[in-house]
């Protein structure tokens, strides 16, 4: 019963054993046990047989299945036939007081099967070592059809196996993502593969082999070649191909996987163009196009129909995105990706309408004109905002009401006074623009979870605060090349993991002092400059994993 996926033997006393010969009624789509059916073609006999097999695995103490006499089962109490094949489809008997001992067995040439397949792998922790005993659904790993016997699952991801893959044309689902295997594997429904050294996929690009795959996971795997064919593939929905060598174009007819929700080919060699069939994809909630060399422009008709779109990332391509700024998008999405694309002088106005959003990166998007206000205020779940490297200038405002955490605004043309931040800030880079004034603000609010923090070249002045006992999870302090005076903070001494701490470029003076010897993380540290003095403290080449000491102390 290959395409069995439900069974149902409610309110019966069944004991004793299920004929493992109900497994040659191929098509049987339900067995319920849970009413009565018409029939109205011819019964096949081989499906005759194995309902025989199973009426006398059973007591029947009422004689419910008496009418189980005739050459045509179709008419027997209970049975369902499909009107155009004549296959059992269903079997539905509740309440008919049935008694036996319902246990499925392994079927046996899936348990040959599956230790042909043992046999060509290297299992150096002995992950398999269950593979023995006569019952292979019991085995480490394999997942059984709890009406048929069948092998319809077998998972062992992060197990360390390594070699071919076999065949077992049951199988509805195999993982084994993040093993070392090699080799092909056809006729699933649904294929994880991902992490591996496969290099090709040749039975994937011959046609219609695999149209009940639902899921097809063969990622970060060494694969070349051109994207297979997709009208091999009608019941998609996951594609998953990233992280691979594939080339030449996305299929035009992409728009034909109608079930398709989540696409990704990301992190490829593809070219060419994003075709606009891609528009028709009504079903997909997630598309990732990232890392290619794809070009020429993307418009509104390709998103024409992704009403249910949540994801979008196009980003590190040479696309062109040519949308009218009054464009009404049918989406909502909650992650906008479109780094190193041209979007236009403007941050696109469109993005007003996505009140959902929790990720926006325009990094490197050509953007030259001021930021909007609206920029600031109109995401409540902003959580990540990434605009580095345009020509993007303005002030910044009060950030403290955000919800934003992770914040990259580097190399820009923003001026005027350090932002008040959210407390639960965890990343932040303003490095390269034209911020200016103190930065004792940061003293206003403690940043418990902050780790990145990056200000370097800029016009911040004043002496560096001191009070950096409010953030003691800092790993990553960048202050150069600014205008700072003063002395360095005792307070810095307070950061016990910082790793790379950079002050060269200002204008300090004085003396390090020597709370830093508590550093036990630090692998740089920089204090370049021309007015600081003392000596070179000796504890400085106790630190463990110091990797670099910048100094240029006046003597």
């Amino acid at each position: 019963m290959e395409m069995l996926d439900s069974l149902d033997l409610s309110h019966n006393q069944i004991s004793g054993e299920i004929p493992t010969s109900l497994a040659e009624i191929h098509t049987l789509g339900v067995l319920d046990l849970a009413n009565n059916g018409d029939a109205e073609v011819r019964c096949i006999e081989s499906e005759r047989d194995a309902l025989l097999s199973f009426k006398n695995g059973l007591i029947d103490e009422r004689g419910v299945l008496s009418s189980w006499q005739s050459d045509e089962c179709c008419e027997w109490r209970g049975v369902k036939c499909s009107n155009t094949t004549g296959h059992v489809i269903a079997l539905k008997c509740d309440h008919f007081g049935l008694r036996g001992n319902a246990k499925l067995r392994c079927m046996e040439r899936e348990r040959e099967a599956l230790l042909s397949f043992k046999n060509g792998l290297i299992d150096e922790d002995g992950i398999l070592s269950s593979w023995q005993s006569d019952e292979c659904c019991e085995w480490h790993g394999v997942e059984c059809s709890n009406t048929t016997g069948h092998v319809i699952a077998l998972k062992c991801d992060h197990c360390g196996l390594q070699g071919e893959l076999g065949n077992l044309t049951n199988l509805l689902s195999l993982d084994l993502r993040e093993n070392d295997f090699g080799g092909n594997l056809t006729n699933l429904r649904s294929l994880d593969l991902s992490q591996n050294t496969l290099s090709s996929i040749a039975p994937f690009t011959l046609g219609s082999l695999f149209e009940s795959l639902e899921l097809l996971d063969l990622s970060n795997n060494q694969v070349s070649g051109l994207v297979p064919r997709v009208r091999g593939f009608p019941s998609l929905t996951y594609l998953n191909l990233g992280g691979n060598n594939f080339t030449g174009s996305i299929p035009l007819n992409i728009g034909q996987l109608s079930m398709l929700q989540y696409l990704d080919l990301s992190n490829n060699d593809l070219d060419g163009l994003v075709p606009l069939s891609i528009g028709q994809l009504s079903n997909l909630q997630r598309l990732y196009l990232s890392h290619n060399s794809l070009e020429g422009i993307v418009s509104k008709f390709h998103f024409s129909k992704l009403h249910k779109l949540e994801v979008l990332d196009i980003s590190f391509n040479s696309l062109i995105l040519d949308i009218a700024p009054n464009w009404r998008p049918p989406f909502q999405l909650s992650y906008i990706s479109l780094g190193r694309c041209n979007v236009g002088s403007y941050i696109p106005k469109w993005l007003r309408t996505q009140g959902n959003l929790t990720y926006l990166n325009l990094n490197d998007a050509n953007i030259s004109y001021e930021a909007p206000r609206w920029l600031w205020s109109t995401f409540p779940l902003l959580e990540g905002l990434f605009l580095s490297r345009n020509h993007l200038s303005g002030t910044i405002p009060n950030l403290s009401n955000t919800s934003i955490w992770y914040m990259d605004l580097s190399y820009n043309q923003f001026s005027g006074p350090l932002p008040l931040f959210p407390y639960d800030l965890f990343a932040i880079n303003l490095s390269g623009n034209k911020l200016s004034a103190s930065i004792s603000s940061l003293c206003n609010t403690p940043h418990f979870d902050l780790e990145f923090f990056d200000l370097s070249n800029n016009q911040l002045a004043g002496e560096v605060p001191n009070c950096w006992e409010k953030m003691p999870t800092m790993m990553y302090l960048n202050l150069a090349n600014n205008s700072f005076s003063g002395e360095i903070p005792d307070s810095f001494g307070s950061l016990p993991n910082l790793r790379e701490l950079q002050m060269h470029g200002n204008n300090l003076s004085g003396e390090l002092p020597d709370s830093l010897r508590l550093f036990q993380e630090m692998s740089l540290l920089d204090f370049g400059g021309k007015k600081l003095t003392g000596e070179i403290p000796t504890w400085i080449g106790l630190m463990n994993k110091m990797t670099k000491f910048v100094e240029s102390i006046k003597k």
